[in-house]
């Protein structure tokens, strides 16, 4: 059997994130896929069993993608908790500018991914993403940084639809970039947050507000 050809495999995955994210699972085909990519059938089925299999490396990909350019990026900030949410808001946001397909087919597989094993594989990617999110702002409220009655899982939510609601209005070339709107919306929620005098620690509260 001839082996696999990467770059092969790399031009299905972007092509079918194109379709994906145009038409969703159900409406892009594997008769689309091999004609975006200029294959054939058989060749896609060299690479891929079926669609569904198209469909997670696609997605999950671009999670694995978006998780290593935010750690990357929060990991070089050497600041403030405050810095670093900022840092990862600006990952997310670029990252999502750069693959805006892989964004929304990702986005679309909580919906409509064919089976639930696909669901859970981007699923704790998901996880892990949203993860390094919530231990910025918890280290933000053991530091002083932030409030100390701070929901940690409820203030990632809402930092986070931020960033996933912005592909369904966004339009480049407007008033300001992405990058500039959501720091806009950042120090809206920082002024809100921030502590506003030296915090009295009480460790037995804070660990029952910790999202698990």
């Amino acid at each position: 059997m001839a082996s696999r050809d990467p770059d092969r495999r790399r031009k299905i995955i972007e092509a079918s994130r194109r379709l994906f994210a145009r038409y969703g699972y159900s409406g892009a085909s594997i008769s689309m896929i091999a004609a975006e990519t200029g294959l054939t059938k058989a060749a896609l089925y060299h690479h891929f069993p079926n669609k569904e299999a198209i469909y997670r490396a696609s997605s999950t990909t671009g999670m694995d993608e978006l998780l290593y350019e935010v750690t990357r990026a929060i990991s070089a900030e050497k600041g403030t908790a405050e810095d670093r949410l900022r840092a990862y808001m600006h990952a997310s946001v670029q990252q999502y500018e750069r693959n805006q397909d892989s964004w929304m087919s990702g986005s679309a597989i909580f919906w409509t991914a064919a089976s639930e094993e696909a669901r859970a594989q981007i699923l704790e990617v998901r996880d892990a993403y949203e993860n390094l999110l919530k231990q910025i702002i918890q280290d933000g409220i053991d530091a002083g940084v932030f409030r100390q009655d701070i929901e940690v899982k409820l203030s990632s939510k809402f930092l986070l639809s931020i960033v996933n609601q912005l592909p369904k209005w966004y339009r480049s070339g407007g008033k300001y970039s992405a990058t500039q709107i959501i720091d806009i919306y950042l120090d809206t929620y920082l002024d809100g947050v921030r502590a506003r005098t030296p915090s009295t620690r009480n460790p037995a509260r804070r660990s029952s507000r910790r999202s698990p």
